[in-house]
């Protein structure tokens, strides 16, 4: 049975081969998301046995329960460290990530892609990755020199002994380039712009006082890290810790590896995606191909083949297909993750062209992706196909699918979108955890409970659609209409495949635009003021980048404003949870921004050691205003303190102190946001040009109003439907290739009757036209279904979020229009071959075809 199945396979090939594509775009997905990740890791493996290839023991400020930190400490720890015996060498240095470097046209370098690393330079080669390249200068050794790595002064256009313009703690200084560097032998740290000064003009820059952030010390030969650690841990103060060169390597190597796991995980859930639209598809294909071969499966039943055989050689023939869609998705694969990597560099993270790396898991993984996609598919197809009773070769009809009612579809399509429907309202609206699970179930079932539910809808929907093509294009026409409808489980079930790329379009659309609707109010409700200040250098992807104390300082000696105000973020602990933390200044932020105090919160955060809460929060933790809250800061450890008001508007944060407060337990934070106001009389384009020189010279930092803010907002949203819209593509090829599919069996099964219509006078145009529109109606009925479902799905996801400012449900009418069409145009597209096919039968052959 096994031989007998792979002869199928081979007589059939261009079934075999559309089949076998949609595997492999959905496998190749998979493999592709794989690959990459497994090569960045990889190449971060590298770059961390760098770093860390002569530090045995690192010295740091205790983080505690903030996890890796930058603190500074005193740098007299650097004298007790190497008064241990056992140290061979050590040294210590500073770093900071709020700094930027702008280019010759004053524009910030890096922007929203890699981030910027300021450090000192270090003496001891063995300590530090970093090196002078040939020809690249020297390094920095006093006030007024910088050193950059060899990528950003290539992309830069810089040369040694240009005047660079750096920004750090204290504003914009000019600085000579005197040394260009690599990491180790690579030009960059995987596109980031690498600034290093000498020590103490590094500290200045930064803005430290006699400190380190870090200490790397290198053992005599005989000693062991460990025992080195213990030895170390003796001498330093509170605050101050010592791990193993290879345990901060392993921390490092985590927090990369869960940064890269969002990609992967964003990656995976669009190819999972394309793996269910491909189950759609394969499950059609077999389902058609079992009727087809009605007689031939009876006839191995007449001479001896039990249903057993049968429905192992339907399985076989889908695990041949999936075996061979899953190598060659395996190896499309390796095309996939070199175009994300062309994607990552064309944004600017400068990813080496290291040899892709292909692990044993991502095999496995793709082939159990593969092959059980065609199994599953299959199951339900190959038990069909056991059951044809031997008699059914002996029927000149054997082929026909009997009618059955729909009733008990009916009954369990309700019942699985029904469950479909709960786990989703789970997930939107009640408390639980992992709510995206719930969410991403409720969708599939319901998926699958609307593609059941599908085929009532079918003939209906057909009229419908195709209600003017008898009138515009005669018999074709109304033989494309009837022929849609002859047969609704079959166009239900090939149309389901493009309902579930549809739909997630249609749900992303109006999910944007529904953000987009709600944005403009929400900006103009929070922001009253006049001028919003940024920086454009993102360093740290949970808070706002830092600006240097300086511009707000700037900012308020120019007449034209009234008021400056700036805002400042950190973290805390409480409770032995991270929280996000704001600084304001109680004599002006409601003047610029909207907090929504509740009474006299924000004028009570004068008071030291206070804070307000937002109202939830607050009740969240059963706090009331009056309480002490001991609060953990990095800088100054526990503090007590009380809660004195609370607020609602909780966009930026929970928690806010006053900016007295904030400095008081931190260092060397920049503000995260700075607002001004014009003074009456002054329009707003009148002070932001009056402030132009000092915006200007602060390279990194981007003015806006209000409606300047929406606008940019709105990009971006218009951005990420774009990148959604394009991962989704893969899904929509493959119910384009179901299409197709479909099609093409259809017309080896109605080989006679087009033979016959041929026979009767139909020319070959108006048999392509035919098949054509066929093919329209199917996709227009799966858009039609994805935009209906999209569009709830959109509401549901709307309704839930509006306690987070989701306060308009808006449906995009354009996209959706645009939706429609390019579901007509694909099915025209999908009709190609088919119809070219159909049109170019030989009238007698097809005649003559039983």
């Amino acid at each position: 049975m096994i031989k007998t199945a792979i002869k199928s396979l081979f007589a059939h090939k261009i079934r075999f081969i559309l089949t076998a594509v949609a595997i492999v775009l959905g496998v190749s997905l998979v493999a592709g998301t794989f690959i990459f990740t497994d090569t960045i890791n990889a190449q971060f493996d590298d770059l961390l046995d760098d770093i860390y290839a002569g530090i045995d023991v690192s010295v740091r400020a205790d983080a505690g329960d903030f996890g890796a930190s930058t603190e500074p400490f005193p740098a007299e720890v650097l004298g007790s460290v190497l008064a241990v015996d056992g140290v061979d060498v050590a040294e210590g240095g500073v770093a900071s990530i709020s700094i930027q470097v702008l280019d010759k046209s004053g524009d910030p370098i890096g922007g929203q892609g890699p981030p910027t690393l300021g450090f000192s330079w270090g003496e001891v080669p063995s300590l530090s990755p970093m090196r002078i390249k040939d020809g690249g200068g020297l390094p920095p050794s006093g006030p007024g020199e910088v050193m950059l790595d060899a990528n950003t002064v290539d992309n830069a256009g810089f040369v040694l002994g240009d005047e660079v313009t750096v920004i750090g703690f204290l504003g914009p200084e000019e600085f000579e380039l005197v040394g260009i560097g690599s990491f180790g032998d690579q030009d960059s740290l995987l596109g980031a712009t690498l600034v290093l000064f000498e020590l103490e003009e590094a500290r200045r820059v930064f803005g430290f006082g006699d400190e380190f952030s870090g200490i790397s010390v290198q053992a005599v030969a005989d000693v062991d890290a460990d025992e080195l650690t213990e030895r170390i841990s003796l001498v330093l103060p509170s605050g101050v810790e010592a791990v193993t060169g290879e345990t901060e390597q392993d921390e490092q190597a985590a927090d990369i590896n869960e940064g890269l796991s969002f990609l992967s995980i964003g990656l995976l859930s669009f190819a999972g995606v394309s793996v269910f639209v491909g189950a759609f598809i394969i499950q059609n294909t077999f389902r058609i191909v079992v009727a087809q071969r009605t007689r031939e499966l009876a006839l191995l039943r007449a001479i001896g083949a039990t249903g057993r055989q049968i429905r192992v050689m339907v399985i076989v023939e889908a695990l041949f297909i999936g075996l061979v869609g899953s190598v060659a998705g395996i190896a499309f694969g390796f095309v996939m993750a070199l175009a994300i990597r062309g994607l990552m560099n064309a944004g600017g993270f400068g990813v080496p062209a290291d040899a892709l790396v292909l692990l044993p898991r991502t095999l496995v993984v793709s082939m159990l992706v593969g092959l059980g996609l065609t199994l599953l598919s299959s199951l339900l197809p190959a038990r069909k196909a056991s059951r044809i009773p031997p008699v059914a070769a002996m029927r000149e009809d054997a082929a026909r699918t009997p009618r059955r009612s729909l009733r008990t579809r009916a009954i369990a399509g309700t019942a699985i979108t029904g469950l479909g429907v709960l786990l989703l309202a789970v997930g939107l609206f009640a408390s639980v955890g992992r709510a995206i699970i719930f969410v991403a179930a409720g969708a599939a079932i319901a998926f699958i409970g609307v593609s059941v539910l599908a085929p009532l809808a079918a003939k209906p929907l057909a009229d419908v659609i195709g209600w003017p093509l008898p009138r515009l294009f005669g018999i074709s026409g109304l033989l494309a209409k009837e022929n849609t409808k002859r047969k609704p489980r079959r166009t239900a079930s090939t149309a389901s495949a493009l309902m579930v790329g549809v739909a997630l379009v249609a749900f992303f659309s109006v999910f944007g635009a529904s953000t987009k609707a709600s944005i403009s109010d929400t900006v103009f409700e929070l922001f009253p003021a006049d001028l919003t200040f940024q920086s454009e250098n993102q360093n740290d992807p949970e808070l706002p980048a830092a600006i240097s104390p300086a511009f707000a300082v700037d900012l308020e000696t120019y007449d034209e404003l009234s008021v400056v105000s700036a805002m400042q973020f950190g973290r805390v602990v409480i409770d032995g949870d991270q929280q996000f933390l704001g600084a304001v200044d109680p004599s002006t932020i409601n003047q610029v921004f909207a907090l929504q105090p509740n009474g006299d919160a924000v004028s009570a955060l004068s008071q030291p050691g206070s804070m307000i809460v937002a109202s939830g929060f607050l009740e969240k933790n059963g706090w009331k205003v009056g309480d002490i809250v001991t609060t953990e800061f990095a800088h100054s450890g526990e503090v007590e303190m009380s809660v004195v008001g609370t607020f609602e508007a909780d966009e930026f944060s929970n928690i806010y102190v006053s900016t007295e407060t904030f400095k008081a337990n931190y260092q060397y934070v920049g503000d995260g946001l700075v607002f001004a106001n014009a003074r009456d009389g002054v329009g707003v384009a009148a002070a932001q040009e009056a402030i132009s020189p000092t915006v200007d010279a602060f390279g990194n930092v981007k003015a806006q109003t209000k409606s300047e803010i929406v606008d940019e907002l709105e990009t971006q949203i218009d951005q990420a439907l774009a990148l959604f819209t394009g991962l989704l593509l893969f899904a929509v090829i493959i119910a384009i290739l179901g299409i197709t599919n479909t099609l093409t069996l259809s017309i080896y099964e109605r080989t006679r009757e087009i033979g016959l219509l041929r026979a009767v006078g139909m020319v070959r145009r108006q048999v392509r036209r035919m098949i054509r529109w066929e093919a329209v109606i199917i996709a227009t009925f799966g858009a039609i279904l994805g935009v209906g479902l999209g569009i709830v799905l959109g509401w549901a996801v709307v309704k839930a979020l509006e306690e987070e400012g989701f306060g308009a449900f808006s449906i995009p009418v354009g996209q959706v229009v645009l939706a429609l069409f390019l579901a007509a145009l694909a099915g025209v597209l999908a009709a190609i071959w088919p119809a070219r096919k159909a049109a170019r039968m030989n009238i007698l052959d097809a005649i003559s075809t039983e």
